[in-house]
């Protein structure tokens, strides 16, 4: 036990020390703080030069525009706009003209028939679709203005869009808005996240041991430590590495998102829930042992780092899966294929916590594949400790998944 705590502080203390750790661990949360420092601090004045009240036209427009209401319907213009803002022509000519003077940048033409069609042109030489879209604004509210009769308090309610708000008669079910960009980001990150540390905390077992093995390290640790208290120490020391970026990380987002939720304009739904963080520590733990077991288990067989190398692309296939379908499992997180992914113990780390980012992924699936995992882990673990023998250590192979299958499972000798 000693011996597997000397090895555990070894590489817990030789991998934090490093300096391209420490800016990794420190600047991957960094950056998007400062980023959301700078919106807040820097775009709190755009809401001042914004293109005004409901009646006012944008800033940036030097020429005001025209009206040409052959229906009637404008009978006064609404307090705080005056003539010169919105100017009123008696026919399609006469305000040609104007457009041609420089006078006005294009005019309004409200038809006779316009209480029936609901409809009236705009005319301008240089359309600008941009502008466009604020003059109508001003007309709009305007012929809304006359429409209700000068009742300011009834247009400033009916220019509010009408908010829906909708009853869930599962409360713990929150209904997400699917509509907003963060529905498919905030859980494409965590499984993203997920991937990253899983990965680079398994490949840094497997490289630990490659490296031993190439320098010829490990016939020196042979001679003072047994293989499975060197599998034991190595395992759990990166795995308290890569456990301290997913905290890190994955609290430091949550911090941020509720922060930034009004600077960003986040909806409350789409916020993560605090118990992901719980859960993601329990399926970080399982995923990484796991695959650091199996990593493990190719450094043992493998002669050097590059032949490792090629090997991690075989045994990571099946944990880019989730990442291939990540749209299918964000879409639909509680269908068959999301489900299915989740109880499989290779894609179920990264699937879960995808899902769990988007929807509440029911109580016994997350057992029931922890469950699967601990099973997994418990007969690679077997197997990868028995593998662990100073003769297999010490003797390296070419890579072959048919040999590392074989490998594993063999019985061990006495």
């Amino acid at each position: 036990m000693k011996k597997t705590w000397i090895v555990l502080k070894t590489e817990f203390i030789n991998t934090v020390t490093r300096r391209s750790f420490l800016l990794t661990l420190i600047l991957v949360p960094l950056v998007p703080a400062l980023i959301l420092g700078g919106i807040s601090l820097f775009g709190g004045d755009e809401g001042d030069s914004s293109s005004g009240t409901l009646f006012q036209p944008s800033q940036g427009e030097t020429l005001p525009d025209g009206y040409v209401d052959l229906s009637g319907v404008i009978n006064q213009l609404p307090p705080g706009l005056d003539s010169d803002s919105l100017v009123e022509f008696e026919n399609p000519d006469a305000a040609r003209d104007a457009i041609q003077a420089d006078e006005i940048k294009g005019y309004f033409l409200i038809e006779k028939d316009f209480l029936k069609s609901g409809e009236m042109k705009y005319f301008r030489e240089d359309f600008n679709p941009l502008t466009a879209m604020e003059t109508t604004g001003i007309i709009d509210a305007v012929v809304r203005y006359n429409l209700l009769e000068g009742d300011l308090d009834q247009l400033e309610t009916l220019s509010q869009p009408i908010e829906v708000n909708r009853v869930d008669l599962a409360p713990e079910v929150e209904e997400r808005d699917n509509t907003h960009p963060l529905a498919f980001y905030l859980p494409y990150g965590v499984s993203m996240l997920f991937y990253v540390v899983i990965m680079t905390s398994a490949s840094l077992m497997l490289g630990s041991i490659t490296k031993e093995k190439e320098n010829r390290v490990m016939e020196i640790l042979m001679s003072s430590i047994k293989p499975v208290e060197l599998f034991t120490g190595k395992i759990l020391g990166l795995g308290l590495i890569g456990l301290l970026q997913m905290v890190l990380w994955m609290g430091s987002g949550m911090l941020l998102l509720k922060l930034g939720g009004t600077t960003l304009n986040i909806p409350p739904n789409l916020q993560l829930p605090p118990q992901i963080l719980i859960w993601g520590i329990a399926f970080f733990i399982l995923g990484y042992l796991l695959y650091a077991t199996i990593m493990a288990g190719i450094g043992v067989l493998v002669p050097n780092l590059k032949e490792a190398s090629q090997a991690t692309y075989v045994v990571i296939i099946p944990f880019l899966i989730p990442l291939m379908l990540v749209g299918a499992i964000i879409e639909n997180p509680n269908g068959i294929l999301s489900t299915v992914l989740s109880l499989i113990p290779f894609t179920a780390p990264n699937t879960i916590m995808t899902r769990m980012a988007a929807t509440t992924v029911p109580l016994w699936q997350l057992l029931v594949a922890i469950g699967l995992l601990i099973a997994s882990i418990l007969l690679l673990l077997r197997g990868v400790a028995g593998m662990f023998r100073a003769q297999t250590l010490l003797t390296g192979s070419k890579f072959s998944l048919g040999l590392f299958i074989k490998t594993l499972f063999r019985p061990e000798r006495t």
